[in-house]
């Protein structure tokens, strides 16, 4: 195994406070999977899980090295739980053959958040 690369990311829950109360699922909807939608808004502080589903995709990106204004749709970069709720990204489309082309067979991720921030750090790495 080989690390490709590395992305962290920290946001302010604050703003995605604001953004959940000016648009709500709107707003979800438009960066966020369905599963992902539904997981944010079972929870009892849904803009907390947001703003860290929102850090794991931009420390996705970065770990990929890809400028965040690139051709992926968000929604193509996911934030799952495994068997024993662990979360995990999946990439899908555009964001699944970038990974790919790039030689990355596997993404690590890590996800802490409190009161006020949220962070995620993702670790890309190869099979070889």
């Amino acid at each position: 195994m080989v690390i490709v690369g590395v992305g962290t990311d920290l946001v302010a829950v604050a703003r995605f406070h604001r953004l959940i109360d000016r648009s709500g699922r709107m707003f979800l909807e438009r960066w966020f999977s369905p599963a992902e939608v539904a997981y944010c808004l079972s929870c009892c502080e849904p803009a907390r899980h947001a703003a860290a589903r929102f850090a794991a995709k931009e420390a996705t990106l970065k770990s990929l090295r890809v400028c965040a204004d690139g051709p992926l749709h968000w929604a193509e970069i996911e934030v799952t739980r495994d068997a024993h709720g662990l979360p995990s990204i999946q990439t899908h489309g555009s964001a699944r053959r970038l990974a790919e082309s790039i030689g990355v067979a596997d993404l690590h991720l890590s996800l802490s958040h409190d009161g006020q921030y949220a962070t995620a750090t993702v670790i890309a790495v190869s099979a070889a």
